[in-house]
């Protein structure tokens, strides 16, 4: 029978437990593949001082329970010192084959700035939910460099993937991001961002400044067009000339242009819609079709033969119907930014005001119009056209995010069920 082993005040150690010459402790245990790792405590147990000078911190039996219960829960313990940057890092590297390049810079960007020197050195298995919420808090609150929600939102977005990983990994038992977003948003008073469609009226008033103004008239075909086929800016600028059908009336989306950086070089890329349903057929409505015409023989392929799509490159800018002054691709901030100042002139001429705009607004907008127009006896089959008209992943998007009701119509169908209640 193996003798008793006390500690040097006569305590009994238990299994796997030792102390050295020192008075630390140590509890040694074995992975999954019998390698062994060792835990140290000044304190054998809850209840004992913590020696003078040593820095504070659980006994060794609080780790040990804590250890044996992830076991017993089949956490990999041995594993959960890792830490939040690993995680982050492993994450990226494993969604970089899926990834288009300004998706890829984007979340290295948030990644380096407000993640690597700050909550990325913590061990993943010692973060908690307070410590995200403060971390969130601290970022919107910061006296130096404050930040909005949107980029909270995105660090989140990082983390929560990070930390899902650790959890499919059997690293920690729960994901701490879940949730914090939400109590940061309440405790600093921040209501959820509503999206706005332009009324009617307010579009084709901002759209006839456009044409009216000399310095904006040029643009006027693309934000139209924007407007009333409801792409995606990256889509529209990407469209060429052998994406459209004139005789059926069709425009066909499947490619988009992006400006970033690969290689530490800036430029334009040729990518894939933003989801599987991205790749689409749009009706030509409105002037749609008489503007493309108008364009098409301005830029002199009227007469070219349109059968046999050629392989695009960016290099080669000739097919696509939207280029600056000098034959070049067109960055989206630039028509962002055009758009912010035409917003600006019209809201020096107008009285009825545009707070905010973007040229995705247009998108929005179009997608409201749908709703509101296309009504047939099969309302789903209704939702599920519109769907496909603007390339959304699935019908709860159509649904939950963009089926808006601008203001006034909204006062319309109010009139209308209070008559029905009436009758009723």
């Amino acid at each position: 029978m193996a003798a008793t082993r006390r500690d040097n005040r006569g305590i009994v150690l238990e299994k796997g437990e030792s102390q050295d010459k020192s008075g630390k402790y140590r509890f040694r245990y074995y992975d999954d593949t019998q390698q062994a790792h060792d835990v140290y405590s000044w304190r054998l147990r809850p209840e004992d001082e913590m020696p003078e000078g040593k820095k504070p911190g659980p006994s060794l039996r609080e780790i040990e329970k804590n250890i044996q219960k992830g076991i017993l829960d089949d956490l990999k313990v041995w594993e959960g010192n890792v830490t939040v940057n690993k995680l982050v890092e492993e994450h990226i590297r494993m969604q970089m084959p899926y990834w288009e390049p300004a998706t890829l810079n984007s979340t290295t960007s948030v990644y380096r700035v407000h993640i690597k020197n700050s909550i990325g050195k913590k061990k993943a298995n010692k973060v908690t939910a307070d410590m995200i919420e403060t971390f969130y808090n601290n970022m919107l609150n910061d006296k130096e460099k404050p930040v909005k929600i949107g980029m909270v939102e995105s660090v989140n977005k990082i983390l929560n993937a990070a930390f899902n990983l650790a959890v499919k990994r059997h690293l920690i038992r729960n994901n701490p991001v879940t949730g914090c977003v939400g109590a940061v948003k309440r405790k600093n008073d921040i209501e959820e961002t509503i999206k706005h469609s332009l009324e009617d009226s307010q579009q084709g008033k901002l759209l006839e400044f456009i044409r009216n103004t000399p310095k904006y008239a040029c643009y006027y075909p693309f934000f139209y067009i924007l407007a009333w086929t409801g792409c995606r800016i990256g889509e529209l600028l990407g469209l060429t000339w052998y994406d459209l059908d004139f005789g059926q009336e069709i425009i066909s989306i499947n490619h988009k242009i992006t400006y970033t950086k690969v290689d530490g070089y800036y430029q334009f890329v040729l990518g894939q819609t933003k989801t599987v349903n991205g790749n689409r057929e749009i009706p030509m409505l409105a002037d749609v079709k008489d503007i493309l015409l108008e364009l098409k023989q301005a830029a002199g392929w009227a007469k070219i033969s349109m059968i046999g799509k050629p392989e695009l490159s960016v290099n080669d800018t000739r097919p696509f119907i939207f280029t600056n002054s000098k034959g070049k691709l067109i960055p989206q901030v630039t028509m962002e930014h055009l758009l912010q100042r035409i917003i600006r002139d019209y809201n020096k001429q107008n009285v009825d005001k545009i707070e905010r705009a973007t040229p995705h607004t247009f998108r929005h907008s179009f997608c409201c119009w749908l709703c509101e127009n296309v009504a047939g006896e099969n309302s789903m089959d209704d939702i599920k056209y519109i769907q496909s008209i603007m390339g959304h992943k699935d019908a709860s998007t159509t649904l939950n995010i963009y089926s808006e009701l601008r203001k006034n119509n909204a006062k319309d169908k109010h009139t209308a069920l209070k008559l029905k209640a009436r009758k009723a």
